[in-house]
C-alpha cells in the first residue's frame, strides 16, 4: 500500500527543521521515519518549484569512532578437550 503524499508546505516545514536540527539529512530522516529518498526528492521538487532559500544540506563530518581491539587467545581442539 502507497503512502499518503505529503503537502509541499509540509514538505518545506520537515525540511526546513531538518536542516536547522544540526543532525544529517540521513540521522534526521530516520529520528523521523522518513525514507532519505523521499527527502531528497522533495528537496529536489521544491527547488524546482522555486524555493531556492532551502538550505544545503550541513556537511557534518564526524571522526570515526575509535574502536577497541581486544587479543583473544584460541585454544586448539586438543587443548580444549583436555588431551
Amino acid at each position: 500500500m502507497r503512502a499518503t503524499r505529503t503537502p509541499a508546505d509540509e514538505q518545506y516545514r520537515l525540511i526546513m527543521e531538518c536542516r536547522t536540527s544540526g543532525l544529517t539529512d540521513h540521522e534526521w530522516c530516520l529520528q523521523h521515519d522518513i525514507k532519505p529518498g523521499t527527502f531528497y526528492n522533495w528537496v529536489k521538487r521544491l527547488r524546482k518549484a522555486g524555493c531556492p532559500e532551502i538550505p544545503n544540506a550541513a556537511s557534518h563530518h564526524h571522526s570515526p569512532r575509535q574502536q577497541e581491539v581486544v587479543k583473544i587467545e584460541l585454544a586448539s581442539p586438543d587443548k580444549a578437550a583436555g588431551n
